[in-house]
């Protein structure tokens, strides 16, 4: 075992979780080295992407006979720890990019620069594309060899129950136009303005009622930080400059925090329960008590089952009183890796590259609400798909810069982006695990005054700093 390996799993076992070390006398992946035309494919998602997933294959296995994919569906919230003790892994895997760095770092993932031209690279997100390059002599992501394929780039937007929306407006007695004009997909509100129209939305709910219509179940961290040009960590952190100031728990991170906090504490306009994280999300909005959640393009095979269901999505709010921030949520994303010790090597990366970039393939998973395409030639098809959300262009603008579909006419502004998520720069999660807990232990969430939230969060800036140090040496021992 890959030494940096064996110390993620020390440290695991150190944060209490043993039972992970009992998975590995499970029996090895379902790969029959004895059979040269079965790929082994390890993957997770909600049942409706299972489904999609499996009419992928069909499709695969009807497109170059005498293959077969020997797929292995896992839950999200234990798939990574499967893979941890598997000894052997499998031919093709997912591989989020919030644990990237440590696996492609460990060598266990095979370098695909020779399987793909660079026509074919052009033709795919530049973001997707660089999210999976790692330069292992310089330690340094997006540069480098090629160690995954992207499975996709998830941009994550707010989207709203246009049913309930509607009832609300009409119950609060709110000019329904008006409250569509803050609804436009290339005008994002303002942080101001997403809290007015909560408030006004939910004006008529008991706030004492735990049975109450909500505006938002919860509000995704990452994009309040990064719609105030806020972050965890500095540009040097992730540059891997040496000797700096990591740590970046400024004025900006502490509005973005309390902004977050606020909508439940001052607004009552989110769930105490739910104000730290999504659980129950999609519950309480597909039984209609919140107006707002959040979703991804993944999403919309789940969200078409529901056929009463009527929703679009809009930007991520940004705080306008701060003059360098803009509407910037998260594209979350994933990769189909191969193993380096993979016996049948060629034929697993004719299948990644397949499910990856193939035209074939992506026309079917757009067709069943899997992803956004990823190449960029398929942008018009995506965009003119009969299907909600209306707005399904927004998707294209977050995670592409160059007006690649036409969403912007002349002296538009685009104020509308994306960035990685913050564990996609380390090699572990603890850092985020112990900020988090520090937030909890301070009662924070349960804070109403901005100023109380500053003092304590900005003090706790030493401790972030020499956990993400930590971070760093861990990834430079090898």
């Amino acid at each position: 075992m890959n030494k940096k390996i064996k110390s993620m799993i020390a440290k695991m076992l150190a944060l209490g979780m043993a039972s992970v070390m009992s998975l590995g006398a499970l029996a090895a992946c379902g790969d029959d080295d004895s059979d040269p035309n079965k790929i082994s494919f390890w993957y997770w998602g909600s049942p409706a992407e299972v489904n999609v997933y499996k009419q992928l294959i069909k499709q695969y296995e009807k497109e170059h006979p005498g293959i077969t994919i020997g797929d292995t569906h896992y839950e999200s919230n234990t798939y990574m720890n499967k893979f941890m003790a598997e000894k052997k892994k499998p031919d093709v895997f997912f591989m989020p990019d919030t644990d990237f760095l440590t696996w492609a770092d460990a060598g266990i993932m095979e370098p695909l620069d020779s399987y793909v031209t660079q026509a074919e690279l052009d033709n795919v997100w530049s973001k997707a594309i660089n999210e999976y390059r790692y330069d292992y002599g310089t330690k340094t992501l997006g540069t480098g060899k090629l160690y995954g394929f992207p499975k996709d780039l998830g941009p994550v937007c707010l989207t709203y129950n246009e049913t309930l929306l509607d009832q609300q407006i009409t119950k609060n007695g709110l000019n329904k136009d008006e409250v569509y004009e803050l609804l436009d997909p290339k005008d994002p509100m303002t942080w101001n303005e997403f809290r007015t129209l909560l408030k006004d939305l939910t004006k008529d709910q008991n706030k004492s009622d735990p049975n109450q219509i909500y505006g938002v179940p919860y509000y995704e961290l990452e994009a309040a930080l990064y719609s105030n040009n806020a972050n965890y960590f500095t540009d040097d952190f992730i540059n891997g400059v040496d000797n700096a100031t990591y740590a970046k728990l400024d004025d900006r991170f502490a509005e973005a925090l309390a902004f977050n906090i606020q909508l439940a504490t001052v607004d009552k306009v989110m769930p105490d329960s739910s104000r730290s994280g999504s659980t129950d999300a999609y519950t309480m909005f597909f039984n209609n008590h919140t107006i707002f959640t959040w979703m991804g393009p993944w999403d919309n095979a789940d969200f078409w089952g529901y056929k009463d269901l009527k929703y679009n999505i809009i930007p991520v709010p940004y705080n306008d009183e701060n003059g360098e921030a803009k509407s910037v949520t998260f594209a979350g994303s994933m990769c189909y890796g191969v193993s380096a010790k993979s016996k049948k090597k060629d034929k697993a990366v004719e299948f990644a590259k397949w499910i990856s970039m193939s035209e074939s393939c992506q026309k079917t998973a757009v067709k069943l609400g899997q992803q956004v395409p990823n190449l960029k030639s398929m942008v018009n098809d995506f965009v003119s798909l009969d299907a909600q959300p209306k707005n399904k262009s927004l998707f294209i603008d977050v995670i592409d810069d160059t007006n690649i579909a036409g969403i912007y006419e002349e002296g538009e502004t685009d104020m509308i982006t994306s960035k990685t998520r913050g564990l996609y720069y380390t090699y572990f999660s603890t850092w985020k695990d112990n900020l988090m807990t520090y937030v909890d232990t301070q009662k924070l969430w349960e804070e109403s005054d901005e100023n109380v939230i500053k003092t304590k969060i900005k003090a706790y800036q030493k401790d972030l700093q020499a956990a993400l140090k930590d971070d760093k040496k861990e990834l430079k021992k090898g």
